[in-house]
């Protein structure tokens, strides 16, 4: 059976915060908001999913995030321990990243689109959003409608930043150090996180029958 390997820079996700252990599961790439794409990365001719991946954080809500790491792979239903941090911990082409999340995420709606956002991302992370014919990162083998979507959201995202976000930081790359991908993604409540809200909204409700 052949696995599919996604690979990115990492995943931004936002989260509560508060120090715990935390558990990321990838849940594999969205099939209507992804596809492949032939790229070059340090050289290397890769064949890689790309797309709004499916996410889990300590078994919480699914949500999207994007990838931002690479340098590993992972596969579907794969788990594993992460540091979650600050998008703005990573540095500004973090922010910059984060800024393309949050803006354009909502708005995808095909596999070209999500495809696009993609490649955006792993640009602007590893050859601080200079084009896709130089660099670090290059596109080989991809869609029309993806390159001059992607070539979209690198102008719209000049000068851009955006704080709300976090980046998922895989604590080992496993067996060979080449699994466990970094992600990011947008601000998502726990259950922990959710259930105290509930509380808060329960009591809050409480007192207002009574005054």
């Amino acid at each position: 059976m052949k696995l599919n390997r996604v690979f990115g820079a990492g995943i931004l996700v936002a989260v509560a915060a508060f120090a715990q252990a935390d558990t990321l599961k990838f849940k594999g790439l969205d099939a209507n908001k992804s596809q492949n794409v032939t790229i070059k990365y340090d050289g290397a001719s890769l064949t890689v999913g790309a797309g709004l991946a499916r996410l889990s954080l300590n078994g919480g809500p699914d949500h999207f995030g994007l990838c931002v790491d690479l340098d590993h792979w992972n596969t579907n239903g794969l788990t594993y321990d992460v540091n979650v941090k600050p998008i703005a911990q990573q540095g500004p082409n973090a922010t910059r990243a984060a800024y393309l999340l949050n803006t354009f995420s909502s708005t995808v709606t095909s596999k070209a689109q999500g495809a696009a956002l993609q490649l955006a991302v792993w640009d602007v992370i590893y050859d601080n959003g200079d084009g896709f014919s130089k660099g670090r990162f290059r596109t080989s083998s991809v869609s029309t409608d993806a390159l001059l979507t992607a070539n979209t959201y690198l102008q719209q995202s000049v000068s851009q930043t955006s704080a709300a976000a976090v980046w998922y930081e895989a604590k080992n790359h496993g067996k060979y150090n080449k699994s466990n991908q970094d992600f990011m993604a947008a601000a998502v409540p726990e259950p922990a996180s959710m259930i105290a809200l509930g509380a808060g909204l329960l009591a809050l409700a409480r007192r207002r029958r009574r005054a």
